[in-house]
Parts: structure tokens; C-alpha cells; sequence
């Protein structure tokens, strides 16, 4: 039988391991960073469309101010008394008039169950600006918790 030499060879155990778990940390580090990136993209699109949505919407609330505006502006040209000026007012805007109120209020639907509420007070004096009593955001459907999952409440009611 052939003598194996038993010399001095380098070992290449420990180097190997030692490379292994750098590359698997380098690699399980790069996939967490493409997730993060993707989620951030994702985050970011979805911001920039809520922003745009929000903008057509003010873009379409600032052509609702604007007829409110020259509806007051009409009705007070065309009106002998302020009383005569609020029904003219009520022609005008039509279904956006609340006579309760004396003011126009509108809806404008945004995405993801939102609409944009304004409510403009025309002003009845000569050379007054309507005011803007409302302008904001609302949620035009409940949101409905989902609660029906069986959870573990500590063992309260169990016996």
C-alpha cells in the first residue's frame, strides 16, 4: 500500500466557512435594501397620486369658488333687496344653494372613498369677496373595522 503524505497543507476549512457567511450576510443584506427600495417606491407613488388627486380636486373647488363668485356678483347687480338677491342666488347655484345656511356647499369626489367639502358664504355687500367657511378633506364611506377574527382575550369568559 501506497504512504499518504501527511505534510504541512494549508487548511481550508476556516477561510471557507468565514467567506460563506460573508457572502450569505452580503446577499441577505442586498435583498433586504431591493425590499426596502421597493416599498419606499411604492410608498412614494402612491403619495404622489394622493397629492395629484387632491389637486384636481382644488383645481375643480377653485372653478366652484370662481361661480360662486360671479353668482353673487350677478345676483347683487340684478337684486333690489337682499332678499330678492338671496333667491336670485338660489336660481343661480341652483343645488349647491342652501337657503338655511345662506351659503354653497358642493362634494367633489376624490379616490379611496374621499371628497373634497367646500363651503362658500357669498358675500351680499358690493365689492366683498365670498368667504370660505369649509374646505376640507372627508371620508364619504364608514370604514368598517374586520374584527371577526377569533382572538386570545387573556382567558376572560373561559371556564
Amino acid at each position: 500500500m501506497a504512504k499518504q503524505e501527511t505534510g504541512n497543507r494549508p487548511g481550508i476549512g476556516s477561510p471557507s466557512l468565514i467567506l460563506i457567511f460573508i457572502v450569505m450576510c452580503l446577499v441577505t443584506f442586498g435583498m433586504l435594501s431591493l425590499s426596502t427600495a421597493k416599498s419606499e417606491w411604492d410608498l412614494a407613488e402612491r403619495n404622489a397620486a394622493s397629492v395629484t388627486e387632491y389637486y384636481r380636486a382644488d383645481r375643480e373647488g377653485e372653478g366652484f369658488y370662481r361661480l360662486v363668485s360671479e353668482a353673487a356678483e350677478e345676483a347683487m347687480q340684478e337684486g333690489a333687496d337682499i332678499d330678492e338677491v338671496r333667491r336670485l342666488l338660489g336660481q343661480k347655484l341652483g343645488e349647491y344653494y342652501i337657503p338655511e345656511r345662506d351659503a354653497a356647499m358642493t362634494q367633489i369626489a376624490m379616490d379611496r372613498s374621499q371628497a373634497l367639502l367646500i363651503e362658500v358664504v357669498p358675500s351680499l355687500e358690493e365689492g366683498q369677496a365670498p368667504v370660505i367657511s369649509q374646505w376640507k378633506v372627508i371620508q364619504t364611506e364608514d370604514f368598517e373595522i374586520y374584527d371577526s377574527m377569533p382572538v386570545w382575550t387573556g382567558g376572560e369568559g373561559e371556564e
